[in-house]
């Protein structure tokens, strides 16, 4: 039976841990994943009672909750552990070191519920350590109050908030720092600089259990995220390497979210897809026999980015290209006539490539200096490290500005291949390129490290991004997307339109809803065009649809008799206040919908 004598705790020290781990570890962050893991291992929230009211005769049987003067202590607690003035410095208080005891004296327990469910097991009841861990994650979690996010006025600096920033803007962090061959993040397409660690802890090793910063409180559910309000539980890196890419910059020259709206310009291109643009790559090397066996009923499919480059163009100009930039630089221009400020632009799935985006982003700023972020689907990541060519596949760019010319870009691949159904093949009237005989065509990418990053911009804010299959599939980033809960997730996508009867409307709904995140689906024009001239359908030009945890859903439609337009979507900040499950409130930020305007070139 597993016990709490875990390969969590051997990460520790690996020597004796039990004897050598008497001591309770320094930063919060260590104690919050070993709490956090030994609750969720055991289901330990199940059994938490959220109201310290409930009388004890009414309780259930091995249920527990935690009395006023329980969760008083805890505040106590967590305000020393996090004092300034301490004579020693982030030295954890008594109470906390009496709590790691309890649970260190459980070492040898069963961390799983069933044994203490059992009226014939010796073990039946409530265990002492439930409340010990359920409170431990409490007071860490309220000891890094804010970490790597928006300092509150009233409370002093912690000691943990100087030293985790510090290290985690350092080259010389313990999880690596700038990819190298050697590097087994090496991969991540982060150019450039050095790599932030995936977790915020200083002796759990992040294989196991990582901890990150969280923005917003899910307001459903009884789970280890609606037990916090600073920090996140999340899987090992193995399955999703995760990072927070915060500002260098001082906190004080972040602009604060009420002082102006989001204005983000929105660029659907491909504008203009053509059957050719899929390439069916069928393997006709191998006999007939194997492949039905080995690859039944599917083929794979390529996508070639006619609307960038021209095959008849030489290596060092490319017209269309160029013709591109000077579009979305027309648009830009056309935004700025309606905005005081274009702060972002968004372009969807497979739209560029790294050199593209490259040129963009230098046009884009010259012609818009507050600009803040830039962010797009692309055909390869950012430049090797290593040297040699970007690495093809189906990424997301991001950049953004914490200066005028401090700026991070960063570049992941997608986590799941398109399968394309026969349905959707004659949709989007591909069938000249993609066979509908084949019932399914899948997305030739490969797939590699699954990473998610955190942006954080503003003073408050923090977004992230998904390229489309990601918005469906529940694994492996849906769990971490709703324990950091970010105030904003863009999902770029290469789709038909954006209205409330598909999926992207669904999935969406289900992140706004829990945790609470605005989520902003975006498709290029291109197959959604090709299904509008078939005329088989009620044609539809919605390629965005917004909503948020307020109940708004909004579609945005392309410009109207354009072949190539653009739509400034304006957005406004609201506070808001959260509330964990043990009754704490966190301060946060939800991005609402305002208006949207169609952009087009002026002739």
């Amino acid at each position: 039976m597993t016990s709490l004598d875990s390969d969590l705790f051997a990460t520790l020290l690996p020597k004796d841990p039990k004897e050598r781990c008497s001591d309770v570890p320094m930063f919060p962050t260590d104690v919050f994943a070993v709490a956090g893991y030994l609750l969720k291992l055991g289901g330990v929230i199940a059994f938490f009672d959220p109201s310290p009211y409930t009388p004890p005769e009414k309780m259930q049987p091995c249920h527990f909750s935690l009395s006023i003067q329980e969760r008083e202590d805890a505040d106590i607690a967590a305000e020393n552990w996090r004092d300034p003035k301490q004579k020693v410095k982030g030295e954890p208080p008594e109470l906390v070191q009496k709590l790691w005891d309890t649970l260190i004296a459980a070492w040898d327990d069963p961390v799983t519920p069933g044994t203490y469910l059992s009226k014939n097991s010796d073990r039946y009841g409530t265990p002492e350590w439930w409340k010990a861990a359920t409170l431990l994650a409490m007071i860490a979690d309220m000891a890094c109050n804010r970490l790597l996010r928006d300092p509150l006025p009233k409370y002093d600096p912690s000691p943990f908030e100087q030293w985790v920033a510090g290290w985690y803007l350092s080259e010389d962090n313990p999880d690596g720092s700038s990819p190298s061959s050697e590097d087994p993040d090496a991969d991540s397409g982060i150019a450039a600089t050095s790599k932030p660690p995936a977790s915020l802890c200083q002796m759990v090793d992040s294989a196991v259990v990582c901890v990150m910063p969280k923005v917003r409180v899910a307001p459903v559910g009884a789970a280890m995220r609606n037990l916090s309000r600073n920090l996140a539980l999340l899987p090992g890196r193995g399955e999703v390497r995760c990072s927070w890419i915060l500002s260098p910059a001082v906190d004080e020259n972040d602009k604060i979210e009420d002082f102006e709206t989001l204005d983000i310009l929105l660029i659907p291109e491909p504008a203009e897809l053509f059957a050719h643009s899929f390439i069916a790559e069928n393997d006709e090397h191998i006999s007939a026999k194997d492949k039905h066996y080995y690859k039944r009923n599917w083929e794979n499919f390529g996508i070639r980015q006619d609307w960038l480059l021209d095959p008849d163009d030489d290596e060092e100009h490319h017209e269309k290209t160029s013709e591109f930039l000077k579009r979305c630089i027309g648009f830009m221009k056309e935004a700025k006539k309606q905005s005081r400020t274009v702060n972002g632009v968004v372009l969807p799935e497979y739209a560029l490539t790294f050199k593209v985006f490259e040129d963009l982003c230098k046009l884009l700023k010259k012609v818009e200096p507050n600009l803040e972020f830039i962010i797009s689907g692309s055909s390869d990541n950012c430049e090797v490290v290593n040297g040699g060519e970007p690495e093809p596949g189906n990424h997301v760019l991001t950049r953004v500005w914490y200066s005028a010319e401090d700026h991070e870009t960063t570049s992941r691949r997608k986590h799941h291949r398109w399968r394309m159904d026969r349905n959707q093949v004659e949709t989007y009237a591909l069938s000249s390129a993609l066979n509908p005989k084949i019932p399914y065509w899948w997305e030739d990418s490969p797939l590699g490290r699954r990473e998610v990053h955190f942006h954080r911009f503003r003073k408050k804010s923090v977004f992230s991004v998904l390229i489309c299959e990601e918005l469906a599939r529940s694994e492996p980033c849906h769990e971490i997307l709703r324990s950091v809960a970010p105030n904003l997730i863009f999902a770029l996508l290469m789709d038909g339109p954006q209205i409330r009867e598909r999926w992207p409307a669904q999935y969406a709904s289900n992140l706004a809803d829990d945790p609470g995140s605005s989520v902003l689906t975006f498709t290029s024009f291109g197959l959604i065009d090709r299904a509008n001239k078939q005329g088989r359908y009620t044609p539809n030009r919605s390629i965005a649809l917004w909503k948020d945890d307020g109940g708004n859903v909004v579609q945005l439609n392309m410009p109207e008799g354009a072949k190539h337009g653009a739509v400034l979507l304006s957005l406004w900040s609201e506070h808001v206040l959260d509330r964990t499950i043990t009754g704490k409130n966190s301060e946060a930020r939800s991005w609402r919908y305002s208006s949207h305007f169609p952009i087009t070139l002026a002739k």
